[in-house]
C-alpha cells in the first residue's frame, strides 16, 4: 500500500484535483487531506464529500499549524492506522499523471534503498524543473548568509523588486535557471544526497519507523526540505531524486488566496522564512556547536 498526505489550505478544486489524479491510479492506496484551519470552511466541505470514501481522509486541524506540522499530522495517521510501504507527502497544488507512478517508486527501492525520494516537479508557473533543489546542503555559515541576505530584502525597493520578478513567470524562469546553472543541476539525471523540493517528498517506512513525523516542528513554512537534507545527512540516511517519476507543480494556488497582493504575500515569505532559518541555525548549534 501507497499512502498520500495531502495538506489542505482553502482551494478545495485544487484538491478536489489532486485527490482525482491519486483515484486514478492503480493499486491499493490510503489518501488523507489534512485541513490546516480553512478560514473559508472548505476543510469541512471535504470532509462531508468524502464520508462515503473510505479510502479517503479527512483530518480538521483545529489551528493552521503550517506546512511541518500540518503534513507531520497527516502521516502520523496513515502509519498509526494503515502502515504504507511508502508515504507520498505532497501539497494539493501538485498532479499526478503518471498510470504507473506507485508501481515506479516500488521499482527503484527494489533497485537502490532509500530513505526519503523526490520526483521530477515541473511547475506549471515557470517551466522550471524544481528538482533537485539544490546540490548542496546547508551548514552553519550558509544559513548565517542566507539570513543576511533575506534581511536586505526587507528593503522596500529590494522588495518590489523581488515582488515582481516573483510574480512574472518569464522573468522568475531566467531567474531560477541562472540560480540553478551556477550550481549546475542536471535535472535529468538520478542524484543522492541533495536537496529536494518539498512540494512532493515520498518517505520510506524504514525512514518513518525512525521518523514518525519526518518534518522537524519548529519551522511554519520555508526551509523545511533543507533542514530535513541536513538531519538526513547527519544521520547518513539515503535521500534520492528519480526523474523517472514525475508531477506538475501549480505553485501559489493556496497564497494568492490568502494573499491577493504580492507585497503582502512576498513579506509573509520572508517573515516565515527568517523564523525557520532561526530554527535551523538553532538545530545545528545544538548538535554540532560552532565548529
Amino acid at each position: 500500500m501507497i499512502a498520500f498526505v495531502i495538506l489542505h489550505y482553502r482551494a478545495a478544486d485544487m484538491t478536489r484535483r489532486c485527490v482525482e489524479k491519486i483515484q486514478a491510479l492503480p493499486g491499493e492506496k490510503q489518501i488523507v487531506i489534512v485541513d490546516n484551519a480553512s478560514p473559508n470552511g472548505s476543510g469541512q466541505v471535504l470532509l462531508d464529500e468524502y464520508a462515503s470514501c473510505p479510502e479517503i481522509k479527512v483530518i480538521l486541524n483545529p489551528e493552521n499549524s503550517g506546512f511541518a506540522k500540518g503534513n507531520n499530522l497527516g502521516v502520523k495517521w496513515v502509519r498509526e492506522h494503515k502502515k504504507p510501504e511508502f508515504t507520498v507527502v505532497l501539497n494539493n497544488d501538485v498532479e499526478i499523471l503518471q498510470e504507473d507512478f506507485c508501481k515506479r517508486i516500488g521499482e527503484i527501492y527494489e533497485k537502490q534503498p532509500f530513505d526519503v525520494l523526490g520526483p521530477d516537479i515541473v511547475s506549471v508557473f515557470s517551466g522550471i524543473h524544481q528538482n533537485p533543489k539544490s546540490m548542496h546542503g546547508c551548514t552553519l555559515d550558509s544559513v548565517r548568509k542566507k539570513r543576511a541576505s533575506v534581511e536586505r530584502t526587507k528593503n522596500p525597493i529590494l522588495l518590489l523588486l523581488s515582488s515582481g520578478e516573483k510574480n512574472s513567470p518569464a522573468i522568475w524562469k531566467q531567474v531560477q535557471r541562472r540560480k540553478r546553472a551556477r550550481q549546475h543541476i542536471d535535472t535529468t539525471a538520478p542524484a543522492e544526497g541533495i536537496v529536494l523540493h518539498g512540494s512532493c517528498v515520498i518517505f520510506s517506512e524504514r525512514y518513518l519507523e525512525i521518523h514518525p513525523e519526518p518534518f522537524y516542528p519548529k519551522t511554519y513554512m520555508y526551509y523545511e526540505m533543507e533542514i530535513l537534507d541536513w538531519i538526513c545527512r547527519k544521520e547518513k540516511s539515503v535521500v534520492l531524486y528519480d526523474p523517472s517519476i514525475s508531477v506538475l507543480h501549480y505553485q501559489y494556488v493556496s497564497s494568492k488566496q490568502e494573499y491577493r497582493s504580492i507585497i503582502k504575500r512576498s513579506r509573509f515569505v520572508i517573515d516565515c522564512l527568517m523564523d525557520s532559518l532561526t530554527a535551523a541555525e538553532e538545530l545545528i548549534l545544538e548538535n554540532d556547536g560552532e565548529a
